[in-house]
Order: structure tokens, then C-alpha cells, then sequence
């Protein structure tokens, strides 16, 4: 474990995992802000949902919540994308900035619906919104794994009026509940060409839900 006394110091040590070069629309590849990441891990931390636990980061991406609760203490975190390019480029990258806890990773693709994990203590995520098209509802998909295979999820969602609603109904429906609810401005950078503006705020929910694994 890294000696992080706080949020602050994990978000530093974040940031130096660098932006993946080439990032795929189709897939709403795009990087969830360090000091984003450090926020939902430092809540997980506080609530003993990462110290000595095996964790899993659906639609890992650089794999910034898995590598960020290794440093917190977790005995070991799977790191899962549909996409070989970003895992390979997060094992270059995190192979060479963390060489001392690397080996507590461990790197999977697979689509999210071909997906069957056990002994899992907690999912971190930020899955993809569905903002495009084809992926309208993947988020739900994301949420429904997470809440199969862990005690606690911690994910984030865009902002609508009925999200609330939404979650809560799945939540119920796998005998889950809210604990913890949070508005997040979610910044995301010109990345494709398709973008206008330098930078897109998004409003986005931060919710962790508690329950027994298949009660």
C-alpha cells in the first residue's frame, strides 16, 4: 500500500496516468477526471469498501479505479474493457508508473454482457452514459453486473429526472439500497472531431449501493 493520507494526494498520483491516444466514439471511451476518481475512491476508502478487498473497474479504461484502489490498500483489482487496444495501452502505461503493485492487476476483455465474475468485494465504475445511439441503456447493463457480483457498487450515471427512479427500481430489484447519492459536474475535453467546444460539462450522479451478494 502507498502511503495516501488523503484525497488530494491520490488525485496527484493519478493524473500521471496519461490520456489513451486514440479513443473510440462508438465505445464513449473518455477519461473520467483524476479528481473524479479520487473523490468516489476516497468515499469507498472511508466506508472499508477498498482496504484489503478485491475490487472490479467495469469498462476500466486506463484502469484509474482499479490502480487507485491498489494504492488504498485492496489486495487485488480486475480490470475489465471490451476493448484490447485501451487494456494493452493501461498495461504499458500502468507497468511502468506503478512496477511495485503492478502484479495486483489483473486485465480482462470481454464485453460487459459475456461477463461472469466471483468473489468480488466491490465494482467501481464509470460505465458508458448511452449517449450514443446504439448504446441507449448500457449503463443499466454496467449496473445490473456490478449489483450481481459485489456487496457494494460505486457508479456514476448522467443526470436525467428519472435516473433516480431508475436506479432505485434495480437497486430493489436485486434487494440493494442508495446509501449515498451526489450531484457531479463531469467535465469531458475535446476529443472527437465531431466536438465543437473544448470542453462538455455533463451533470452526473455518483451513487453507492449496499446489499448481499444474491439474498
Amino acid at each position: 500500500m502507498y502511503l495516501i493520507s488523503n484525497k488530494k494526494e491520490l488525485e496527484l498520483i493519478l493524473e500521471k496516468i496519461p490520456r489513451f491516444h486514440s479513443p473510440k466514439k462508438y465505445l464513449e471511451q473518455y477519461e473520467t477526471p483524476s479528481r473524479i476518481v479520487a473523490h468516489i475512491l476516497w468515499n469507498a476508502y472511508l466506508r472499508g469498501d477498498i482496504e484489503d478487498k478485491v475490487t472490479a473497474d467495469l469498462g476500466c479504461g486506463t484502469a484509474r479505479f482499479a490502480i487507485g484502489s491498489i494504492l488504498l490498500g485492496a489486495r487485488l483489482a480486475l480490470c475489465i474493457d471490451i476493448d484490447l487496444d485501451i487494456l494493452e495501452y493501461s498495461v504499458s502505461c500502468l507497468k511502468n508508473i506503478f512496477p511495485k503493485v503492478f502484479n495486483q492487476l489483473v486485465f480482462i476483455q470481454s464485453d460487459i454482457h459475456n461477463v461472469r465474475l466471483t468473489n468480488i468485494d466491490t465494482v467501481l465504475m464509470n460505465p458508458p452514459f448511452g449517449v450514443v445511439e446504439k448504446n441507449r441503456g448500457i449503463d443499466v447493463v454496467f449496473l445490473r453486473k456490478g449489483l450481481l457480483f459485489s456487496n457494494s457498487v460505486y457508479t456514476i450515471h448522467k443526470y436525467t429526472s428519472k435516473i433516480d427512479s431508475i436506479i432505485k427500481s434495480i437497486a430493489d430489484s436485486f434487494n440493494y439500497r442508495i446509501v449515498y447519492r451526489e450531484l457531479i459536474d463531469f467535465p469531458i475535453p475535446m476529443m472527437y472531431v465531431t466536438h465543437r467546444r473544448r470542453v462538455y460539462r455533463f451533470k452526473t450522479v455518483f451513487y453507492v449501493l449496499k446489499g448481499g451478494l444474491n439474498e
